[in-house]
């Protein structure tokens, strides 16, 4: 009777730990960051040929996150995240996971963090020129006052969410799960569509074969894109500077022709700044004006922006 309860019990456990649905979250959150790292690898190695990627980047992303995640909310039942801790979404009232779910889940999971990443730019650049003394409106002021304190707000609603989970108080770990009115849960045992047997004797479909190998690859990527973000993680950046420094880069034609002058004025710097992405001394008037005519370097054609400004103190500065 004891192994029989037991195994009834284990059935009816469909409540995950809090654990499991923070690693989700982190992992979902971890995407982004990620992914970008390796389009600034790319750019880095191919200006040219990856440079539209780096500075579209955000909407490659959308695109790109529009795919993944509409595919396993549709037919996994959960983001790619929550799949891959073996979770799955369903209503609080009818125990489904309906297509007015799936939109609400991938319009909170792709178009809102993108819109949000879009604001928090603006949000960013008004109080940069706030604080620069440029003319702004009193409602992007006030806006750039506020964002702080709701996103801050949410944040401690996030909290008192993961505590109410832990304590049992409330049946979902998320409040946008809450206002969706879903819960997580364990996905059910899937059988294996094809053995290796079958795969051998050419008994499987090629398409059933490559839409397998698509997903787990996918799924793995997940994996090794939340090892990158470790390994970029400030706790091992320790280790990273015992390693031998590399040798300076060399120098190439432009910067002997631009040697103690502004390649775009022609004279000696005033306010010497440079390019972070290519290491070209501007004058800051210069340089700035340039940047909000086009996003690259005036001389390599790397993609910049204000942000990748540098001051340069050289030795008769005060």
């Amino acid at each position: 009777m004891a192994a029989k309860g037991a195994h009834i019990t284990q059935n009816i456990e469909t409540r995950p730990s809090i654990f499991e649905v923070v690693a989700a979250d982190s992992l979902n959150a971890t995407f982004y960051p990620a992914l970008k790292r390796v389009a600034n690898f790319l750019a880095s190695i191919k200006p040219a040929t990856f440079g539209p990627l780096l500075r579209y980047y955000d909407e490659v992303f959308l695109v790109f996150n529009w795919a993944v995640q509409s595919y396993y909310l549709r037919y996994k039942g959960g983001s790619l995240s929550e799949v891959f801790y073996g979770l799955t979404r369903t209503s609080l009232r009818t125990n489904r996971f309906d297509q007015n779910g799936q939109r609400w889940s991938l319009a909170l999971l792709v178009i809102a963090p993108y819109l949000y990443r879009k604001l928090e730019a603006k949000i960013t650049q008004w109080k940069e020129d706030y604080e620069n003394g440029r003319v702004i409106s009193p409602e992007k002021v006030r806006l750039t006052q506020i964002v702080p304190y709701l996103k801050a707000c949410f944040e401690c609603v996030r909290l008192v969410h993961y505590v109410s989970y832990l304590a049992g108080a409330v049946p979902t770990h998320s409040p946008v799960l809450r206002a969706l009115n879903l819960s997580l849960t364990y996905q059910q045992e899937e059988e294996q569509s094809w053995t290796f047997q079958e795969l051998l004797s050419g008994r499987v479909e090629p398409a059933k074969l490559l839409s397998s190998a698509l997903l787990r690859s996918l799924e793995l990527s997940a994996f090794f894109l939340q090892f990158i973000e470790w390994w970029q993680n400030e706790a091992n950046m320790g280790d990273l500077a015992k390693l031998p420094t590399p040798d300076a880069p060399p120098g190439d034609l432009n910067g002997e022709k631009y040697r103690g002058k502004c390649p775009l004025c022609l004279q000696r710097w005033e306010i010497a700044t440079a390019v972070s992405v290519s290491g070209y001394v501007y004058c800051y008037r210069c340089i700035v004006a340039h940047l909000q005519k086009e996003s690259k370097c005036p001389v390599t054609g790397y993609p910049a922006s204000i942000g990748d400004l540098i001051r340069v103190f050289e030795g008769d500065d005060d």
